[in-house]
């Protein structure tokens, strides 16, 4: 894993300033702090931007999914499915992406967790886009005691549905556990991570 270094420590504010045109309107957005720091938002954000990606998977849904879905209608295509264990949060952001009409833009796939590690029960995968050019690990919550491997299976299980040139995309990477699920992906499998540190997260593809 290669890394970038972190120039100032003022990069939230400045992704604030970046996001205005996504923020600055109506309806109110509910942030958490489950919700992926603006610095990390906008890493996404230019790589849709910047890698013209179209077919969007989200593990974790919530203000990345509507700000997502408005740059994608902004863009004029696209879509974004957003998985999500808790069904109350996941009846909310569906709820905020009616409010602003974005329901054919982005989806929230309720999937609740099972396994060891716990990991979304998503069936047969029937409700989970078969090409996928970027996806985003920013769930399942990693950041108890003992679950910091929730994270994980990721990879291995949209492998075969991530598109040549696909980007992943893993959050919250100042913490051990993610540190560690990217050091299992790098060693069972070709590909490669980019740290970027001031932002939060870390950026994968197979190098060709």
């Amino acid at each position: 894993m290669s890394t970038v270094p972190d120039p100032t420590g003022e990069a939230d504010l400045h992704a604030w300033q970046i996001l205005a045109p996504l923020l600055a309107r109506d309806p109110y957005l509910p942030w958490t702090s489950g919700s992926m720091r603006p610095a990390a938002l906008v890493a996404v954000c230019n790589e849709v931007a910047h890698g013209a990606r179209t077919r969007i998977v989200e593990c974790g849904s919530g203000v990345s999914t509507v700000v997502l879905a408005r740059l994608l209608r902004e863009r004029g295509e696209g879509a974004v499915v957003s998985i999500e264990h808790d069904r109350h949060w996941a009846t909310l952001v569906e709820g905020q992406l009616r409010r602003e009409d974005l329901g054919a833009i982005a989806r929230v796939v309720y999937a609740p967790l099972r396994g060891e590690p716990p990991w979304y029960d998503l069936g047969d995968g029937d409700r989970v886009p078969t090409e996928v050019d970027l996806l985003v690990v920013d769930g399942p919550p990693a950041f108890d005691p003992g679950h910091d491997a929730r994270r994980e299976p990721a990879l291995a299980w949209f492998e075969d549905r991530l598109v040549a040139g696909a980007t992943v995309i893993l959050d919250d990477i100042d913490r051990p556990g993610e540190r560690a699920v990217l050091a299992a992906w790098e060693q069972a499998g070709d590909w490669r991570f980019t740290l970027d540190e001031h932002a939060g997260v870390a950026r994968g593809a197979i190098p060709r």
